[in-house]
């Protein structure tokens, strides 16, 4: 009989490690190659340029926005807006409530005359026009007397007509002025007078009265060549403030006191 050579068992374990590590280090080498394909992604560019600005949730950390290939590039009427990591803030503009405190001009000229009553003083309105003075006494708020300027109501003060009264304190170019028209032939003006107070220009139709109001006299009278419609206008001329107190338009026969303007 032919002698076989005997299988020596020993070997078997040696060579099924050795077969096992080579399966390995094929599954290894395949599954590498794997996730390296996976993590290398093409890029797809998007259309849609950045067109909000985004703040940084951390300080000193910001990124710069590469430009994209198929984004289209600036124009003049759209310029680029560099953009940062971090949430969008949409700020929106709120509207406030404003006070706004009116004041007066001041000059050199300006003397604020003592008077006593409340120190509410409140602009006054103007009108385009308005209707004649009948017969009667007008309070100096009416509305028939036409201010312009800087004029200003003051109320409560003691011993006007109804507590009202009209001052201008400052000297305007041209100065502040109050217009009204009569029917009738005389008219009387009323206001209160002051040591610090100024001169007022009265115009009867075309005749100028200078009014001093730093004279004792309240009132003035002035008296037209005829019976008819007039108008008369009192401006500010100079000095420290003037005042109008009220307006009187006799009625045809009645007698009035006669009152000499004093000079400036």
């Amino acid at each position: 009989m032919d002698s076989q050579p005997s299988f020596d068992r020993g070997l078997v374990i040696p060579a099924l490690i050795g077969i096992f590590s080579v399966i390995g280090i094929i599954f290894v080498l395949l599954l590498n190659r794997y996730i390296t394909s996976q993590a290398i992604a093409p890029m797809t560019a998007t259309a849609t340029p950045f067109k909000y600005i985004f703040l940084g949730t951390e300080p000193a950390i910001s990124t710069e926005v590469l430009p994209e290939a198929s984004a289209s590039a600036p124009t003049q009427d759209e310029p680029s807006v560099p953009t940062t990591e971090g949430p969008v803030i949409l700020v929106t503009p709120t509207n406030s409530n404003i006070s706004i405190t009116p004041t007066l001009p001041t000059s050199g000229n300006t003397v604020v005359p003592t008077l006593t009553g409340s120190a509410n003083i409140t602009p006054s309105p103007t009108s385009a026009s308005a209707p004649p003075l009948n017969p009667g006494t007008y309070d100096d708020i009416d509305f028939r007397l036409i201010y312009s300027g800087n004029w200003s109501n003051q109320t409560n003060v003691s011993g006007a007509y109804q507590g009202t009264l009209h001052i201008s304190t400052t000297l305007t170019t041209p100065g502040n002025s109050v217009t009204f028209r009569f029917i009738g032939q005389d008219v009387r003006i009323l206001y209160q007078s002051g040591a610090s107070l100024g001169v007022a220009r009265i115009m009867l139709d075309t005749t100028q009265t200078l009014l001093n109001q730093s004279a004792t006299s309240n009132e003035l009278v002035l008296t037209a060549a005829t019976s008819g419609t007039h108008t008369v206008t009192i401006t500010h001329l100079s000095g420290g403030a003037v005042n109008l107190d009220s307006v009187i338009i006799p009625s045809a026969g009645t007698p009035t006191a006669t009152a000499t303007p004093t000079p400036p």
